[in-house]
This record gives C-alpha cells, sequence and structure tokens, in this order.
C-alpha cells in the first residue's frame, strides 16, 4: 500500500545518517511521474525531475527537506460532471532519491530510494508531522444526504476499497467493485447510485475483507430547486454537498468613469457643387456638442454573478463536511439545468451549528462564480 503525500501540508524527507569524515551535501532527486509506481518514462506528461543540494547545519549528519510544495505543482483538479475523468491527474507518483556526497560530487555509502502517492490533500495541526493515515472512506464521517432525484457519490482509494455496496434495509441495491491496476489515475475512484429507490446504508468493504459501514440518507425537495456543490475535500478528492432550499441569485458590478470632452468642430455644407467635380462650399462650426453624448464616459464595467444557497434541516455529523468546504481551494456549482460552474466560497467564517443548541440545524452560504460576466479572456 503506498504511502500518501497530502500537498497542502508539509511533506519532510529526512535523509539517513552519514558520519563520513569528507560529507559536503545530502544530494536529493525527486522525480514526479504517472502511469504505474516503477515507471518514470520521460515522455510521459507528468514527468518532472528536480536535483536538490542541502548542506548538514553545524554538527548534524542528516538534513531534512519538504517536497510538498514542489509536488503540488504537478496535480492538477479538473470537474466536467463525470468523477471517474476528473482524477486523471489528482494522483500522481513521487520518487525520492537520496545520498551523501563528497565536495566533488562523489557518492558516501548507498542511495536511499522510496516512492510516495501524492494527492492534494491536507493534514490537520492535531494529525502531527507526515501524517499518512487512511480514512474509512476518502471522506472524513460516516453520514451522507444525497438528493434522491440524483447521483449519490462516494470517493475511494481503490487500493484498500474493493467494493461498495447500496443497501436498503438488508437489500443490496447495487454493488460497485473496484480493482486497483497500479496506475496514478485510478488510485481515486467514486462509487455512484442513481435510482429512486430509497437507500439507507452503504456498505464499504476493503481488501483485506473486513468492513465499515455509512449510514445515507435520501432527501426529496418538491418545491425548491437542488444545487450542487462539489468540492475537493481534506482527503484530494470530490465530494457533494447538496442545499435543498432556498437558493438567491445577485450580480455585483464593476465600474469606472472619466471625464472627456465632447466638444467637437462641425462642417456644415453651404451650396451643393454646380457641376460635377467642383468643391463642395463648407463652413466649420466650433464650440458645440451633442446634449445625448456621455461627458462622463464609463470604462471597464463588469460584473460578477453571486448565489446565496441554503441546505435545508441537516443532521450535525455533516459539520465535518461544511468545515472542509470552507477551505477547498476548488469548488463547482451543477445547478438545477445541470449547467457546472467554477465557483469561490465568500464567507470567511462558520459557526457550527448543533441540535442541542440549535435543535434545527441549516446553513446559508454565499458563492461567486469564478468569472466575470462579460468575457474577458484574453
Amino acid at each position: 500500500m503506498s504511502t500518501i503525500i497530502r500537498t497542502r501540508s508539509p511533506f519532510f524527507i529526512r535523509t539517513p545518517q552519514q558520519t563520513s569524515a569528507n560529507l559536503s551535501y545530502f544530494q536529493i532527486n525527486i522525480v514526479v511521474h504517472g502511469g504505474l509506481s516503477n515507471s518514470t518514462e520521460v515522455c510521459d506528461d507528468l514527468y518532472a525531475a528536480y536535483s536538490l543540494h542541502k548542506k548538514p547545519l553545524g554538527d548534524e549528519n542528516s538534513v531534512s527537506f519538504d517536497i510538498s510544495e514542489i509536488v503540488n505543482d504537478h496535480l492538477e483538479q479538473i470537474f466536467t460532471g463525470t468523477y471517474s475523468a476528473s482524477s486523471a491527474k489528482s494522483s500522481i507518483w513521487v520518487t525520492v532519491t537520496t545520498s551523501a556526497r563528497e565536495a566533488d560530487g562523489t557518492a558516501i555509502g548507498s542511495v536511499t530510494t522510496n516512492t510516495y502517492l501524492a494527492q492534494e490533500g491536507y493534514n490537520k495541526f492535531k494529525d502531527g508531522v507526515n501524517y499518512t493515515t487512511e480514512p474509512i472512506a476518502m471522506i472524513s464521517g460516516n453520514y451522507i444526504q444525497y438528493d434522491r432525484n440524483g447521483t449519490a457519490t462516494i470517493p475511494v482509494n481503490v487500493e484498500r476499497v474493493a467494493s461498495v455496496q447500496w443497501r436498503s434495509g438488508t437489500s443490496v441495491r447495487q454493488t460497485d467493485s473496484f480493482t486497483d491496476n497500479g496506475n496514478q489515475n485510478q488510485k481515486i475512484q467514486y462509487a455512484q447510485f442513481t435510482n429512486t429507490t430509497l437507500l439507507d446504508s452503504v456498505l464499504i468493504t476493503y481488501d483485506d475483507s473486513s468492513t465499515t459501514t455509512i449510514t445515507i440518507e435520501p432527501i426529496e425537495e418538491c418545491k425548491y430547486s437542488v444545487n450542487k456543490i462539489t468540492f475537493l475535500n481534506r482527503w484530494g478528492a470530490m465530494q457533494d454537498l447538496f442545499f435543498f432550499k432556498k437558493s438567491t441569485e445577485s450580480l455585483d458590478a464593476t465600474r469606472e468613469t472619466f471625464n472627456r470632452s465632447i466638444f467637437e468642430a462641425r462642417a456644415v455644407q453651404l451650396d451643393p457643387p454646380e457641376e460635377p467635380g467642383q468643391d463642395c462650399q463648407e463652413s466649420l462650426t466650433f464650440n458645440t456638442y451633442s446634449t445625448t453624448a456621455h461627458a462622463k464616459k464609463t470604462f471597464n464595467a463588469n460584473a460578477t454573478e453571486s448565489i446565496v444557497l441554503n441546505t435545508g434541516f441537516v443532521n450535525e455529523l455533516m459539520n465535518p463536511y461544511f468545515e472542509e468546504l470552507m477551505v477547498s481551494e476548488y469548488i463547482w456549482l451543477t445547478d438545477s439545468s445541470a449547467n457546472i460552474y467554477p465557483v469561490n466560497l465568500k464567507e470567511s467564517s462558520f459557526a457550527k451549528k448543533t441540535s442541542l443548541n440549535d435543535r434545527l440545524i441549516n446553513y446559508t452560504m454565499s458563492f461567486e462564480k469564478s468569472f466575470a460576466l462579460v468575457n474577458n479572456i484574453r
């Protein structure tokens, strides 16, 4: 099973101890690539190689280096509505080779090589350094809500997950099976269920035959249009949140103005030419202007569309998902007409609600589309 690097948090490489008196520096080679873990073909469109030198400080005989920032630049998050296609560059292999060197570059001792699987997730402060533990599935809880008239989606790490069963009571409505073929673009996959059948649980079976259950609640909204927010969660996978109640759209416009002179010199024709070929008889009139011209001229006028969404009543077990939404760097809105828009969350604070304190829990969140109304992409 691969060791996971979550590239939004530091991941430190510590070189082995080297006590040679000739030690000058450590060479750290980093290769980022796709395909299989042992494949480093330079023609791979994910391939990149870095070579770093670092001297030990004082009496130290090894060094540390954070590789997350370098690796993170090679991950790409794309969502087009089809989850399987969105994972092509959401995982990449990272091969790190370290070696001790003398001043002239001569290698000292043996070379150490390790391969990691990098995903654009993050660890929390209390997780500590280089936290690599996997969740039950690639979500942070064991309860989800979904639109009964839509599709329920659960991201899984196929290095661990063998199958996902969608259940109604003791009846199995659908089974999604997964096989890890070793390629980096298959590591994150998505179990999906699209049916009007009422579900109440999802049984996840691991490659060692152990299981875990996620409670699932279908919600049917008869009055309002349902909006879906898809975001990159803390594990580096796409996750859905549904907003079932009232939504309000608005437009925030920006513009600049400047004062301009609208005086003009106007040529007035006096007499038409008497014969063909003769010049027109004209007189110039100065200090005149049109009373319908803009003396204060608007320019760079544009606008950003925003939408306010309401979840409807949710279980407090959903709180971890909204927390992750607050710090997600990739968010998409799918409206009731199946239009997909990249959006940014406008909220800067999130008050967690509980059934004890608030009884019925509803969250209201504001999003703005991450593009201008007037196309200005050049």
